[in-house]
């Protein structure tokens, strides 16, 4: 007598072969413009940098004209958002008389007594600008800005008198 084996029936046919995430941020325009404007500045300096034959050239195009959307989505100019690898520069306040520069210090001087003279500022494009200081706390602070190479603006009356000092964290 033949044994029938009865193959068991499949009930569940379905299965998983991958799963994606979507995530929407919902936030205020002060959280999300920043971030967005520091992407584009690095992204659009990157696309500077690349090779036009790259493969990789037209996705970051492409992520650049995204990012710009958003940023003007916001109710920012994302034409005034410049190409550099640091981000977009610190936002300053403007105000009539006052002028700003940005850049790196590259060097914090001292007299031969240790109190603090002045600091050089320098941008992207290598010119330098001096400031001068005797204030200690502002030493203190360029130096620390110096040792962890971090973005920093200066604003200066007409008199180059240093009103402000922002630095760009991260």
């Amino acid at each position: 007598m033949a044994r029938e084996t009865a193959e068991p029936e499949m009930t569940n046919w379905r299965q998983v072969v991958g799963t994606f995430q979507v995530k929407i941020p919902v936030t205020t325009r002060d959280v999300m413009l920043r971030p967005d404007e520091d992407a584009l500045a690095v992204l659009k300096w990157r696309v500077q940098q690349m090779a036009p034959g790259n493969r990789w050239y037209p996705v970051l195009q492409r992520y650049v004209s995204y990012l710009s959307a958003r940023v003007a989505g916001f109710g920012a100019d994302p034409d005034s958002v410049p190409a550099s690898p640091d981000g977009a520069p610190p936002i300053t306040a403007r105000e009539p008389g006052v002028s700003s520069f940005s850049g790196r210090v590259e060097e914090v001087i001292y007299d031969c007594f240790g109190r603090p003279e002045a600091f050089v500022l320098s941008d992207c494009c290598g010119s330098t600008r001096t400031f001068i200081t005797h204030d200690p706390g502002v030493a203190k602070v360029v130096l620390r800005a110096c040792k962890e190479q971090l973005v920093v603006a200066v604003q200066v009356d007409q008199s180059r008198c240093i009103r402000r000092i922002a630095i760009q964290c991260c």
